[in-house]
């Protein structure tokens, strides 16, 4: 199977300088949730018609290929013509192909990787040479509209060229497609741009499939927030709650705790133990892992690439950042952790930064097994601690100091207070 991915549009209603595709929803770009899910169903080689800021794109094209294993062959539309026109720029790239091709815009998010291998399983079951996903929508305006006679799909007739009655359908077009695809390019020579925006619509090569006697089905989403398309930022809001929320009952059913979902934030490729508790108003960037029975918040940020184990505390307004906390760590109130591994059982004081950034280079903390860090301590790395060690309130570490095992330091640098406890 083939996939093209239509990611040329400009996305004016954003009113942004950002391709619409290249937004972020939780920290990962709109386009980046489309190229996964079709990586997740083995369609790791992708034709991608870009337009728009074409250059950004080809920027992240190779960014994500370089880092998920996949190969996206990027394909210029020059001018944004309509999505026939888009298609159409893809004929070359495709030369030669056969068997089916998966066509979906890159500004929707939402499909799971479940209903696009349904969707594929009801195309393939039911013989037909083009399938159509989708939506059915309270209020379709903006959308295409299903054209059904007897129940039986005819035609998409997009809103703009749409009778009254047409418009009327709430059954709408999502701009997922499954297509033969040699059938799909003799259908697009077919059509013409004889439409109110004088543009090739592909949604057009479904009548001309019809009358070319070649089998056409539409089937609906279980789930109609799956269909919806980022063209406003009001449509990057809510696709930001619907995988919010996805998110939360996803670590809800494996055993965490969420004291208020609607005002925490979890990005996907996030793991947390069971029985573990994250208190309300947290930050908890994608690639975090927490263990089990850990207390998180309120207020608390972990930034990508934390690693919390198993019983750790990290509480009010605490940042963690390139960090691994070691089991049973107390990080309480009002931290900085940076750049730092910190032993089992070890008790970061109220107020304790890690200064890791030097103004060029950044720097590593390493603190030992039960260390007690005294509140407003400031470790200015790289530094090291060693296990059982202690640190008055109001410490300064300086860098490169190395506290030996068990001893006690204090003061403005700090210095030994006494020997070693026994």
């Amino acid at each position: 199977m083939q996939s093209i991915i239509l990611a040329a549009g400009k996305g004016t209603r954003m009113r942004s300088g950002t391709p619409k595709v290249l937004h972020p929803v939780l920290g990962r770009p709109v386009l980046g949730y489309v190229l996964k899910t079709l990586a997740s169903i083995g369609l790791k080689q992708n034709t991608v018609v870009i337009g728009h800021q074409a250059e950004r794109l080809k920027v992240f094209l190779k960014e994500f290929d370089q880092k998920e294993k996949t190969r996206s062959q990027a394909v210029l539309q020059p001018r944004q013509n309509g999505t026939g026109h888009a298609v159409m720029m893809t004929a070359s790239a495709l030369r030669g192909r056969k068997g089916n091709v998966l066509i979906w815009p890159g500004d929707m998010p939402l499909v799971e990787r479940s209903t696009l291998k349904n969707f594929i399983d009801q195309h393939r079951r039911s013989g037909a040479k083009a399938s159509v996903l989708t939506s059915i929508q309270p209020n379709p305006s903006g959308y295409g509209r299903i054209l059904r006679a007897g129940g039986k799909f005819f035609a998409i007739r997009e809103e703009l060229d749409a009778s009254e009655r047409e418009r009327a359908i709430q059954e709408v077009n999502t701009g997922v497609y499954l297509f033969d695809l040699p059938l799909l390019f003799k259908a697009l020579k077919r059509i013409r741009p004889v439409n109110k925006k004088s543009e090739y619509y592909l949604t057009d090569t479904i009548e001309e499939l019809v009358r070319m006697n070649c089998p056409v089905e539409a089937f609906p989403l279980a789930a109609p927030s799956e269909g919806l398309g980022i063209n406003s930022r009001q449509d990057l809001a809510k696709a930001v709650e619907v995988m919010m929320k996805r998110e939360m009952q996803k670590h809800m059913a494996a055993g965490v705790t969420f004291e208020m979902p609607e005002l925490t934030y979890v990005a996907p490729e996030v793991k947390i133990g069971e029985d573990t508790v994250i208190h309300p108003w947290c930050y908890i960037e994608a690639g975090v892992r927490i263990g089990k029975n850990c207390k998180i918040g309120p207020y608390a940020k972990l930034n990508r690439g934390v690693v919390i184990e198993d019983g750790a505390v990290i509480g009010s307004f605490v940042e963690v950042n390139r960090s691994k906390i070691g089991k049973k760590v107390y990080a309480k109130h009002l931290a900085y952790i940076g750049d730092a591994v910190i032993g089992e059982g070890s008790n970061i004081g109220a107020g304790t930064i890690t200064a890791n950034y030097d103004g060029t280079h950044k720097h590593q903390t390493k603190i030992g097994k039960k260390v007690f860090v005294g509140s407003n301590t400031v470790f200015v790395a790289p530094v090291r601690v060693g296990d059982s060690a202690r640190t008055g309130a109001g410490s300064v570490v300086t860098a490169g100091t190395h506290i030996q095992k068990g001893i006690t330091v204090a003061g403005v640098p700090a210095k030994p207070l006494k020997k070693k406890r026994g």
